[in-house]
C-alpha cells in the first residue's frame, strides 16, 4: 500500500481525534490510536467499539467515520459528529443487550 501524504494522515488524525472529544464529553472513555484514524470505545459487555476515519470512493474520496468492515456511519465534519456519537452509543447498547 502506497504511503498517505503527510497532511491527509493530520486530517484524519485530527478528525478522530474531535470524534473522541465528542464522545469523552458524553461520559465515555477513548482510545485513540496512535499511528492509524482509529479509535476504540470499551464495552462492558463484548469487544470495543471502533471507529475508523476513512476516505469513502463513493463520495470522492471524502472523509467519513465508519465502523471496521466497511459499515459507513457519517462524513468525518463537524456537522455530523452527532451522528457518529449517537451510532456509537446505539452499536455499544446493542452489545450490552446481547
Amino acid at each position: 500500500m502506497a504511503a498517505e501524504p503527510t497532511e491527509m494522515a493530520e486530517v484524519r488524525r485530527l478528525r478522530v481525534w474531535a470524534l473522541a472529544q465528542a464522545l469523552k464529553s458524553h461520559g465515555y472513555a477513548v482510545e485513540v490510536a496512535e499511528s492509524d484514524p482509529l479509535l476504540a470505545v470499551p464495552a462492558a459487555f463484548g469487544s470495543p467499539v471502533l471507529v475508523r476515519c476513512d476516505p469513502r470512493a463513493i463520495c470522492g474520496g471524502e472523509l467519513w467515520f465508519a465502523f471496521p468492515g466497511g459499515g459507513a456511519i457519517a462524513p468525518a465534519d463537524d456537522a455530523h459528529l452527532h451522528d457518529v456519537v449517537v451510532a456509537v452509543k446505539g452499536k455499544l447498547a446493542a452489545q450490552a443487550d446481547g
